[in-house]
């Protein structure tokens, strides 16, 4: 059940990563909502969180193409690549979706601006959670396997003695 959960999120979340991330890189989706999206990154880059610390802001335009492609590729990694990149792939996310709430908030543009980021970050840290469950899981059932064989074994060799 929790295998059918953590896939179900995975390919939920990478198709909206890799539509949302689309149409931050091209207009060829919707040529609206990218121009929307280049003046929301215009807005963001003035509040870069990074800026105090290193002294750096970024192009808004530069950063909206690294945002856009980073969300394609993770968003990829989560609906094709199987093993651990996912896990990579939805911690980079994770931090997007935190940088844009911080953004958001440091704007003041309100809470409905900041929802998209917010229920994509909760869904993330649940897919994290998920993923954290089905290893803790396999690990203790491969423990009771191993558990298992070893009486089996021990049986097995006082039965031949």
């Amino acid at each position: 059940m929790a295998n059918t959960v953590l896939t179900v999120l995975s390919m939920t979340i990478g198709f909206f990563f890799i539509l949302i991330g689309s149409l931050k890189i091209a207009p060829a989706l919707n040529d609206e909502v990218y121009r929307e999206m280049r003046k929301v990154f215009i807005r963001h880059a003035k509040v870069f969180p990074f800026q105090e610390l290193t002294g750096w802001k970024p192009n808004a335009q530069s950063l909206r193409k690294f945002v856009g492609t980073t969300e394609v590729v993770c968003g990829v990694i989560l609906v094709m690549i199987p093993g651990s990149l996912k896990e990579i792939a939805n911690v980079i996310l994770f931090f997007i979706m935190t940088g844009a709430v911080y953004g958001h908030f440091m704007l003041k543009e309100g809470m409905d601006k900041m929802t998209p980021a917010l229920v994509f970050s909760l869904l993330l840290a649940c897919r994290f959670i998920v993923h954290l469950q089905v290893k803790a899981r396999e690990q203790r059932q491969l423990r009771e396997l191993e558990r298992a064989e070893a009486a089996l074994s021990a049986a097995e060799s006082k039965k031949s003695k």
